[in-house]
């Protein structure tokens, strides 16, 4: 019953939020201080790891962590202490929650061609965290339905609740406008980072191309999130042709390759009929 009346609170203010978004004034609040997003973040990585199947690999660990640094230090935003997760699901996916906490999907290192593919959705999602859009998209909803306030004093007993509705209902499903701004400062990130921004365009067009030809399933979670247009890939694009070329800009590194291997042979992608033992 408790969560029932919890997710009856949250609901209709997410019904209202694509208007709350559309101000910009609005879309821009944030009532949420850097310790309160921490404290969040924590309570929801908790959760998390209860939910979802974390692999703790050091050899992949150290791999994103090194990755994840070097973006985080070509960001905007660097006063958060942030972590790198491999979850262990063949769905194409990645996500961040507030705090610096960011996710990534072993199907998403299956399905990424190039390192700076992979590394163009890392920088995707840090520039979620970055701009605090989950916590915005929070205070969106505190405006119209002050029983959210909840979540400021006591984020830990709200955590599960949260939790759900940040994977489920649509706390990571951001406006068209967040989704726009993580793009742009996404790719200028891995820019600044000394990668090629062609992957994030790369990305776009093999997550369009695997809408409309892969299996349903493995792609369901990520275009619930993150809807794939030409405008994202057009933008991309425009974006890139007005940057100064730089030599020696990476695609590929030995690292990555090694970890393909490494993770082709430690995790073996499901077989065809297991596959269909699922559906």
């Amino acid at each position: 019953m408790q969560l029932k009346a919890s997710i009856t609170i949250f609901f209709l203010p997410l019904l209202l939020l694509p208007a709350l978004s559309g101000c910009s004034a609005v879309r821009n609040i944030n009532f949420y201080s850097t310790s309160q997003e921490i404290q969040l973040g924590q309570s929801l990585d908790k959760e998390i790891h209860k939910q979802f199947q974390i692999l703790p690999d050091a050899r992949v660990d150290t791999f994103l962590a090194l990755r994840g640094h070097k973006l985080v230090e070509a960001s905007d935003r660097k006063d958060l202490a942030y972590h790198f997760f491999l979850v262990k699901s063949e769905e194409i996916n990645a996500f961040a929650i507030p705090g610096g906490f960011c996710y990534v999907n072993l199907g998403l290192f299956r399905q990424s061609d190039t390192e700076n593919e992979l590394i163009s959705v890392l920088a995707h999602e840090i520039n979620h965290v970055v701009h605090r859009h989950s916590m915005k998209r929070l205070s969106q909803m505190q405006i119209v339905d002050a029983g959210t306030q909840a979540l400021i004093g006591n984020a830990n007993s709200m955590a599960g609740t949260v939790t759900n509705l940040f994977t489920s209902i649509g706390l990571l499903n951001f406006s068209r406008e967040d989704e726009r701004e993580a793009d742009r400062d996404g790719l200028l990130t891995m820019y600044r980072a000394g990668y090629d921004p062609q992957g994030m365009v790369e990305m776009f067009e093999m997550l369009k191309k695997g809408r409309e030809t892969g299996e349903p399933g493995r792609w369901e979670k990520l275009f619930s999130t993150h809807p794939i247009t030409d405008e994202r890939i057009r933008n991309a694009s425009q974006l890139i042709a007005q940057l100064p070329p730089i030599e020696g800009m990476i695609v590929d590194s030995p690292e990555w390759k090694g970890t393909i291997e490494y993770l082709r042979e430690k995790y073996p992608p499901p077989k065809k009929e297991d596959k269909e033992d699922k559906k």
